[in-house]
């Protein structure tokens, strides 16, 4: 809290917000739960000038860029990232990965948003970390979007087709051991025979995200289309400039355990109405805070509803399961598209 509310260190934003809460950050917030008392200021990320986000105590030669999130419920909302803290985040990600020979290359493949989406950069980062180099298929959520919401369901199916038909020509030329790709895309590989029995020889992980997956559903790609392959997932969120990671060999009613970068990346499960946690193993509606020297991103109400678990070990925060969009905010529908 000294950090971003210090004149020296503290970034225009929450100099300026200061002014307008209705507590004091540097004597009122104590613990994580405190984090509550802060208001979602997610919604003023659509139109703030970006220079206010960033930190004076920071190099503004070592920002990565300016991300935006998928504009799933109206106007997109802007970012900033940071190199140092990018490669903290992908080296939480990989710590329980196997060291690689470097003299044997371990490419990814990633079909994920690029461009002013965060993901893109997350995973060049983690591709790198892993010994490799990352090939990727561009992918226009916001387009999909569009084309679900006014109906155009056989656009939609070509565009996702368009999407594999790149990939195959990456996969026919390319060693690729490690896949990252949406639960659609997964489920159109899945119609290809040739192609995923050659994916299911070849490739050592698959990391499924960006849209919920159901147990049944994934169950049948464990089983029937990639039984010696690692499946494993990912959930983040462009507000908290982070993934979380699914503990390996450990899920709830068939489905991944999503735990955060802790004590960085806090989550919550709260209840809509009175906006406190639910207890253990109920679903409510997810909120995340991220509280770094990079960015303060407290209570922002995310698009997800979830399944509270324990965190992992002694690590601040909770586990989500069971990852599902609501179906409205504040009056704009949720359309997941395929991303």
């Amino acid at each position: 809290m000294k950090w971003h509310f210090s004149a020296k260190t503290g970034s225009p934003f929450w100099l300026e917000m200061r002014k307008q809460l209705e507590f004091d950050p540097l004597t009122d917030i104590h613990c994580s739960s405190d984090l509550a008392l802060f208001p979602d200021i997610s919604l003023a990320l659509q139109d703030i000038a970006i220079e206010e986000l960033q930190p004076r105590g920071l190099d503004p030669a070592d920002l990565v860029g300016v991300f935006e999130s998928g504009g799933t419920t109206g106007k997109a909302k802007r970012v900033i990232a940071y190199e140092e803290w990018l490669s903290q985040l992908v080296n939480w990600r990989v710590e329980s990965f196997n060291k690689l020979n470097n003299s044997q290359p371990k490419n990814t493949l990633a079909i994920i948003p690029s461009g002013p989406h965060i993901v893109g950069a997350i995973n060049f980062r983690r591709a790198k970390a892993l010994g490799g180099h990352c090939f990727t298929v561009d992918l226009d959520p916001r387009w999909v979007k569009k084309l679900i919401k006014a109906g155009n369901t056989e656009a939609c199916k070509d565009y996702v087709n368009h999407l594999i038909d790149q990939a195959e020509l990456i996969i026919a030329t390319q060693s690729i051991s490690y896949l990252v790709a949406t639960p659609p895309l997964l489920e159109t590989i899945a119609q290809r025979p040739p192609l995923y029995k050659y994916l299911n020889k070849n490739l050592e992980m698959i990391t499924w995200g960006g849209t919920h997956m159901d147990a049944d559903t994934l169950d049948y790609l464990k089983t029937y289309i990639f039984p010696d392959v690692c499946i494993t997932a990912s959930y983040g969120s462009t507000m908290i400039l982070s993934e979380t990671k699914a503990r390996m060999n450990e899920h709830y009613n068939g489905l991944p355990i999503f735990d955060s970068y802790a004590p960085y990346v806090l989550l919550d499960v709260v209840d809509l109405e009175t906006k406190t946690p639910v207890p253990y193993y109920h679903r409510g509606r997810v909120t995340m805070n991220h509280v770094s020297k990079f960015a303060l991103f407290p209570n922002i109400l995310e698009r997800d509803t979830a399944i509270k678990l324990p965190a992992i070990g002694h690590n601040l925060g909770v586990a989500v399961c069971d990852i599902q969009p609501v179906a409205e905010i504040l009056g704009q529908a949720v359309i997941e598209g395929v991303y």
